[in-house]
């Protein structure tokens, strides 16, 4: 397990270091989750699905103590980092060693252990990602990787999706599937006041796993939506139209290159 120095000053256990900074100026710095509304309070119940190694965990509950948060990271190599991180907080922590589904079953994920935040059931479209990449190379290559300006115009996608290959190389691991109704009922929960989703394409699914008489108990939605897969074209916009069926209203994020590749940031209040 190895352990670095955040900005923040906190000692921190990572996977791979891509990921651990990535995400941290995603959670620290951007405030991804809390934007356009979205709030957490003292002595909030949060739902964080997708817990990957623990920063969002650890920034609200430095951001509000006496808050409840329920952890799921289905990846037990990611699960045993997260522990180590969510250690000694002001808050009640439940981690749960499972991933959210439509279904309760056993499957295998994708494991990525030079990209971890990145691991997933279904996997993203190989073409459409080297495609998108592509068309914006200057914002989503070259800003990381300023040397790839170098590269002609009629062998980067050639380059990128080396690179992707390469970055993106899976190990099949096992992976328990529950349902978040069944969870829900399980911990007698009657109020979530966040639910964050980072299901790393597997959004879709884990909003079908919760029954009608769910909805109500939810009152804000943080949720990345990947349309970056085989057949997601629409997946936006039908998630759109289930959450305002459930009487949330909607705001899609679109401040920075993500959305442009094809991953958005999905807001709902009720």
């Amino acid at each position: 397990m190895n352990k670095l120095t955040l900005p923040n000053g906190r000692d921190f256990f990572y996977i791979d270091k891509l990921t651990a900074l990535y995400v941290y100026n995603e959670i620290f710095g951007d405030n991804v989750y809390l934007k356009h509304g979205i709030e957490v309070n003292k002595g909030d119940t949060i739902f964080d699905i997708g817990a990957n190694i623990g920063l969002f965990s650890l920034y609200i509950c430095q951001k509000a103590p006496d808050i409840k948060i329920y952890a799921f990271e289905p990846i037990k190599i990611i699960f045993e980092v997260l522990t180590a991180n969510l250690t000694d907080l002001p808050c009640v922590i439940k981690k749960h060693n499972i991933g959210l589904s439509d279904v309760n079953a056993e499957t295998g994920i994708n494991y990525y252990s030079k990209v971890s935040a990145d691991s997933a059931i279904v996997p993203f479209d190989m073409e459409q990602k080297v495609d998108k990449y592509v068309e914006n190379y200057k914002e989503a290559v070259c800003k990381d990787f300023p040397m790839a300006k170098v590269v002609p115009k009629f062998l980067r996608k050639r380059v990128v999706r080396s690179f992707l290959t390469k970055l993106y190389k899976a190990e099949k691991v096992p992976c328990t599937l529950r349902r978040l109704s069944k969870i829900i009922q399980e911990n007698h929960v009657d109020k979530i006041n966040l639910l964050k989703v980072d299901a790393e394409n597997y959004e879709r699914q884990v909003v079908n796993g919760i029954e009608d008489r769910d909805w109500d108990k939810i009152d804000q939605i943080s949720m990345e939506v990947h349309e970056h897969i085989r057949n997601g074209k629409n997946l936006l916009k039908s998630l759109i139209f289930l959450l305002e069926s459930k009487g949330f209203t909607t705001t899609v994020g679109e401040e920075d290159i993500s959305a442009k590749l094809g991953v958005f940031m999905l807001y709902a209040k009720k």
